[in-house]
């Protein structure tokens, strides 16, 4: 079985080092025949960068960009980056919902304001009260 190769610069996938990345990127925009619109998409997706690095990379090799344009690709990322958080948060909320006091009490623990490893006895409570009660009312 072959040894499988290390993915090397420039390779797809992979983003290319700063120095490299902007010898290439000046050929690259000297042949670009694209939309002005979707120069730093195209950017993206040819040297593998995030949007505030392809901007930076343009604009250090000569291309000029309307300030207007500049400062709606920004706050659309900002935006992007402000919902991701968001998301990620929300997920992180959701993962924690699915907990049930019932463990807590099992494994002599309360929940709820109680300090960390005080049992159910020390509060003063009976888990189990209401089974209790099933087999008082069943005798």
């Amino acid at each position: 079985m072959p040894k499988k190769k290390k993915k090397k610069s420039g390779q797809p996938g992979q983003a290319l080092k700063r120095e490299p990345r902007l010898r290439k990127a000046r050929q690259w925009l000297a042949a670009y025949e694209g939309s002005e619109r979707k120069i730093v998409r195209n950017y993206r997706d040819k040297f593998k960068v995030d949007i505030p690095t392809a901007l930076r990379d343009l604009q250090e090799i000569g291309h000029v960009f309307a300030p207007e344009y500049l400062d709606a690709v920004l706050r659309g990322e900002e935006q992007r980056l402000r919902q991701k958080a968001m998301k990620k948060l929300e997920q992180s909320e959701h993962d924690v919902d699915w907990r049930d006091d019932r463990f807590y009490f099992i494994a002599g623990y309360t929940s709820g304001g109680a300090p960390y490893g005080v049992t159910w006895e020390e509060m003063g409570m009976e888990p189990y009260e209401d089974e209790w009660e099933l087999m008082d009312d069943d005798e």
